[in-house]
């Protein structure tokens, strides 16, 4: 399932401006409002508008950023990443080739960048730390460009793989959920209907 070229322009202007009303966007766009709106909603639900943030220019507020790699005992790198999600100062996590891992930490001062250091190192997993101070950024921005949007495909929510074609669409509580075939989408709905089940249930 590839994205339609109305939802690569909606993204396109959406990462230029989120807070655009539904009016201005679907000008911009040239699609009507509703159209627009309802647009809006299937790429929330489709899992590709994942929330709508304020960026800030970090420098002029006195905040200093690192680049860490972490080496990590592979065994129990998912607790060393839950560990690393808690610090509030780690910005941006992410897993490299090879399993080690690279984080994006921005800091007021060094002393909360040693506080920091600290914590990692007492992270039981984490085997060694490497640290780059970022003296410049070139470019920070995550936009993609519209006609890049366009050549990529959305993952089936049940088996993660990209779906070919048109996707088969659940409605589930008021939200369009995508999968790639029939037996995914009776799958999925058995799945998410357990763990509705699971969760209302008294303790």
């Amino acid at each position: 399932m590839e994205l339609s070229e109305t939802q690569a322009n909606i993204l396109g202007v959406l990462q230029e401006d989120a807070r655009v009303s539904m009016r201005t966007l679907a000008n911009k766009v040239d699609v009507s409002t509703p159209t627009a709106s309802s647009t809006v909603k299937d790429l929330e639900d489709m899992g590709v508008i994942r929330g709508y943030l304020t960026l800030l220019d970090t420098r002029k507020l006195g905040i200093h950023t690192f680049y860490l790699r972490i080496e990590a005992d592979l065994d129990i790198s998912d607790s060393v990443v839950e560990s690393m999600i808690a610090i509030n100062e780690v910005h941006k996590l992410g897993e490299l080739e090879g399993g080690a891992l690279f984080a994006v930490v921005k800091v007021p001062s060094l002393d909360v960048l040693d506080d920091v250091m600290k914590c990692l190192k007492k992270t039981e997993g984490v085997e060694k730390l490497k640290v780059s101070r970022v003296t410049k950024e070139f470019k920070s921005s995550g936009t993609i460009t519209p006609d890049a949007l366009t050549d990529l495909s959305i993952d089936c929510f049940y088996c993660k793989k990209k779906i070919a074609g048109s996707p088969v669409k659940l409605e589930l509580d008021h939200r369009k959920h995508y999968l790639c075939c029939g037996v995914c989408a009776s799958e999925y709905e058995a799945k998410y209907n357990r763990l509705k089940e699971k969760a209302g249930a008294p303790d």
